[in-house]
């Protein structure tokens, strides 16, 4: 009877705690898309001053795209807890996006001018053919909850991201006409009279402000190697592996700010964290 007593005592100070502890680190790469803001600006058909096109040629402000296309590589770290079949994530990131964009032309920009002869003339301005390189560096916070089941897990949460560097460069080509009042015909592509036709044009760098938005994130995976619980015969757990697809979608951001879709690859290295032996020693 003391044996058995003896026995179970010693199994019972040998149950390892169900919770596990893991740091989190991770690679990625994503493609990105850019979308307009839901109040962006529509500039086709538009009327608008001069002052206001040329403070959007080259600006990077959201406003209605033809095409989007980019890539984004990001690193992480963190904290996992796991219990079970749950799945609890914090964690700390930093990304890298670049985007070649295609805008919507700013076209019959009128205006009043001046020639360099003094006669005035009112002038028709057009930028076509428009393409953009937006080049971000985020930081992000994720919060996310999930579950795994037979190494496939299901995680699911909020991102929220600041872009705390970012440039913008733009080239397309512009076209100025004149009507003179005196003349019947519209004066276009005239040398030494400013008036030209499709002239190339490119902007240089522009920095732009610090930006922030918040995204709902996604992701399916397998735990393709190791199992985080001890093996056989061993006294340490071993790393795991994740691979995984994810989607995040940005739902919120900055005034004047292009939200972007994120979908990809990411994989995850789970190394765990030294675990407490729970001793469930009864006392006399």
């Amino acid at each position: 009877m003391r044996i058995g007593m003896l026995m179970l005592l010693v199994c019972m100070c040998t149950i390892r705690v169900e919770a596990e502890h893991f740091i989190r680190l991770s690679a990625e790469g994503s493609y990105v898309h850019d979308f307009a803001r839901s109040d962006a600006q529509m500039h086709e058909g538009e009327k608008m001053s001069l002052d206001e096109a040329r403070a959007w040629i080259g600006a990077g402000w959201s406003e209605p795209i033809l095409k989007s296309n980019g890539g984004s590589p990001a690193i992480g770290v963190g904290y996992r807890y796991m219990y079970k079949a749950l799945v609890l994530d914090l964690g700390f990131g930093a990304e890298f996006r670049i985007r070649n964009n295609q805008p919507y032309d700013i076209a019959n920009v009128k205006a009043d001018h001046i020639d360099d002869t003094g006669e005035p003339f009112l002038g028709t301005h057009s930028w076509c053919n428009r393409h953009t390189t937006m080049q971000n560096v985020g930081v992000h916070i994720p919060v996310i909850i999930g579950f795994e089941v037979r190494r496939f897990y299901l995680l699911a949460g909020i991102k929220a991201n600041i872009d705390v560097w970012g440039t913008i460069a733009e080239k397309g080509a512009y076209t100025l006409t004149g009507k003179y009042y005196r003349y019947m015909d519209e004066w276009e592509n005239v040398e030494g009279h400013q008036f030209v036709t499709d002239e190339p044009y490119e902007t240089k760098g522009v920095n732009q402000s610090i930006g922030w938005d918040l995204r709902a994130c996604g992701e399916i995976g397998y735990c393709v190697y190791g199992g985080g619980r001890k093996a056989k015969g061993s006294t340490k757990a071993t790393p795991r592996y994740n691979l995984g697809a994810f989607v995040e979608y940005s739902f919120a951001g900055a005034d004047r700010q292009y939200l972007p879709l994120l979908a990809g690859v990411r994989l995850t290295i789970l190394l765990p964290l030294p675990e407490e032996k729970k001793c469930n020693c009864l006392g006399y």
